[in-house]
């Protein structure tokens, strides 16, 4: 049987939409998150997409203009910092 929300949680969950909600265990101070289901579902989308973009980087990669170790680098950290300013 699942856990049921109390009023306080709904009030946090309602405070910050599409956030995970931080909770504290007050006898070990122990911290969990409580996220709603499209969160986690969203979660794993962004996952297999990245997964995806990855392979696709890879075979471009391969089929590729060839280029110093140090130019490759620097196209990889670009193309993975704006994947990463996708989802910050």
């Amino acid at each position: 049987m699942a856990t049921k929300l109390t009023n306080e949680l709904r009030e946090e969950i309602a405070a910050n939409p599409g956030q995970a909600v931080p909770i504290v265990d007050d006898q070990d101070n122990k911290v969990y998150y409580l996220v709603d289901e499209a969160f986690l579902q969203g979660t794993m989308e962004r996952d297999e997409q990245s997964r995806s973009r990855l392979l696709a980087l890879i075979l471009e990669g391969f089929d590729g203009e060839e280029v110093s170790a140090e130019e490759g680098e620097a196209r990889i950290r670009r193309k993975m910092q704006t994947i990463a300013d996708k989802f910050a």
